[in-house]
């Protein structure tokens, strides 16, 4: 417990850090694009080689994967539900976006870590494969709406890329040598670092009252579908209890840092995601 404590108050720390970086004018105003180039084409891709090199998706844990694709595609037709009636183009692609995904690496894995060292997290690294097909770009892509974007982003999209590559691997039941493991793992362990920062260079204290309470709606709204799932995943699973108690905890994460990525790249208010 106070280990899990200890890592969620370091990554807080880490968002201050960006926060006060930004503050102080040490990070420049195009610190964002680098960094976020950074870890959708470099560190992420190293998260995904790193934890799934080698894993076996079939059976079960592929019923795990297909649950975090699922929930991310609830998410996204909760978000157009929310968006059917706002004209302004930029803030209903921004509700879309921002509704849905998880956190699951920087935030859900400290905890689950500590609590469910084995199978749970095991079970939430799996359910991980599938919400990053669509929050590592899959989201974006559909928001995106034309075909030629969809499949150009697609194509072009570090963490979906990675991941047809380890899919394909483990249908081949091949894997990646140790020394190529040794090297992505330095990588992977810059991932959590580097979101963090990004996250607290772009949040922002002086959002007027009116985004606040567009932010705290959206989250409210987000709260309600969450809370939803994490009861049916609890009660309708069928998994050993300390998968489903992993898992639930999994479905109450925040949305992922990649959404302030996709926020900027399609104009959004990157400070409203930020915050």
């Amino acid at each position: 417990m106070e280990d899990s404590f200890a890592k969620v108050m370091s990554l807080a720390a880490f968002i201050v850090l960006g926060h006060l970086l930004r503050r102080f004018n040490i990070l420049k105003d195009q610190a964002f694009a680098a960094i976020s180039a950074l870890v959708m084409n470099v560190t992420l891709p190293c998260v995904i080689l790193t934890n799934l090199n080698g894993v076996r998706i079939e059976g079960d844990m592929l019923l795990l994967a297909g649950l975090g694709l699922l929930t991310n595609i609830i998410f996204l037709v909760w978000g157009l539900f929310l968006s059917r009636n706002i004209a302004d183009t930029q803030w209903r692609d921004f509700v879309r976006l921002n509704v849905g995904g998880y956190s699951v690496g920087p935030f859900a894995v400290p905890y689950v870590q500590s609590f469910f060292p084995t199978t749970g997290l095991m079970a939430t690294c799996m359910f991980d494969v599938g919400n990053c097909v669509m929050a590592g770009g899959g989201t974006f892509a559909v928001i995106a709406r034309t075909v030629k974007l969809v499949v150009s982003k697609l194509v072009r999209s570090g963490p979906l890329v990675t991941f047809a590559f380890v899919g394909l691997m483990s249908v081949l039941d091949m894997r990646l040598p140790d020394g190529v493991i040794t090297s992505t793992a330095i990588g992977a362990h810059a991932n959590t670092f580097l979101c963090m920062i990004m996250i607290g260079e772009s949040i922002s204290f002086s959002m007027g009252g009116g985004k606040m309470g567009k932010v705290l709606k959206l989250l409210a709204s987000r709260w309600v579908v969450c809370i939803l799932i994490a009861l049916g995943v609890w009660h309708f699973l069928p998994f050993e209890e300390e998968i489903r108690m992993a898992l639930t905890l999994t479905c109450l994460s925040p949305i992922p840092a990649m959404s302030l990525v996709f926020t900027a790249q399609l104009d959004g208010d990157i400070a409203m995601a930020a915050n």
